[in-house]
């Protein structure tokens, strides 16, 4: 391929890839402003003033963590389909949603639960200091929201709309102009820095990697769409539960390994 067409298409899919995340972070942030801007409103004519409605704003806006962030992953989804429909291209093949075996379900599910349990583990087990710690759990207190609301972000839009953007827009886009490794390097790693905090950002990453494995190993988004809900539905009502012990984390790095193998005879490398 000559050197400029080579550097136009790295250039291309750079561009389509930057569009469909920095589409993502403005859809979260456009939610976010105009949440503060209602909260303020309401607060505003409650009749509060000074550092006391700003306070709570803020308290407020923490509270309806989840439901903000429902609403941005709602709409980031609802928003692709005008955007495919003005280039006549089809949603769910432009995001690789083709059918998934139905012998794939268990091992994906299976492995998604002990990858849950691992990193749960992980975070028990290793000595991680204490500040960084602290910062990771007041991070994840403001995201437990009890109920249906919660729920709904965390375990089914949330997953679902991130697995559309960095799996099956950002890294396909990246993949066609450069080896998959590294697509699935810079995929994972966009990934994890949105998540913001220092924990997450690291486990992001690797949960990013290994979500781009299913996904390649399978052909379709439903892989990793079934293993994140999967892997969030555990990690918020299940592996909280979990001994913090080492042997429980080599059963679990086990099972991950068992699920591995189960799944490549499912889909065996081409």
């Amino acid at each position: 391929m000559p050197k400029q067409t080579r550097v136009q298409l790295i250039l291309t899919a750079f561009g389509k890839a930057a569009c469909y995340a920095l589409l993502f972070i403005g859809i979260q942030l456009f939610v976010s402003v105009a949440a503060a801007l209602i909260e303020g409103i309401r607060t505003g004519l409650s009749g509060a003033a000074g550092p006391d409605a700003s306070a709570e704003i803020t308290e407020n806006l923490l509270a309806n963590t989840s439901l903000i962030t429902l609403i941005s992953n709602a709409l980031t989804l609802l928003l692709l389909f005008p955007v495919f429909a003005a280039q006549k291209k089809s949603y769910g093949r432009e995001i690789s949603l083709f059918p998934l075996l139905p012998g794939a379900v268990c091992p994906l599910a299976i492995g998604a639960l002990c990858l849950s349990a691992v990193v749960s583990l992980l975070l028990v087990l290793l000595p991680i200091p204490g500040d960084i710690m602290a910062d990771y759990a007041e991070a994840a207190a403001s995201l437990e929201t009890p109920g249906l609301v919660g729920a709904l972000s965390t375990v089914l839009f949330a997953p679902i709309a991130e697995e559309v953007i960095f799996r099956g827009l950002v890294y396909t886009r990246l993949r066609r102009a450069m080896p998959t490794w590294l697509a699935c390097v810079l995929a994972s790693l966009v990934f994890a820095v949105l998540h913001g905090q220092l924990l997450w950002i690291a486990y992001a990453f690797l949960m990013g990697v290994a979500l781009t494995l299913m996904f390649e190993r399978t052909g379709t988004l439903w892989s990793s769409i079934l293993v994140h809900i999967t892997f969030n539905l555990a990690g918020t009502y299940l592996v909280q539960y979990l001994p913090g012990s080492p042997l429980i984390l080599l059963l679990g790095i086990f099972g991950i390994a068992a699920a591995w193998h189960w799944l490549t005879r499912v889909y065996p490398p081409a």
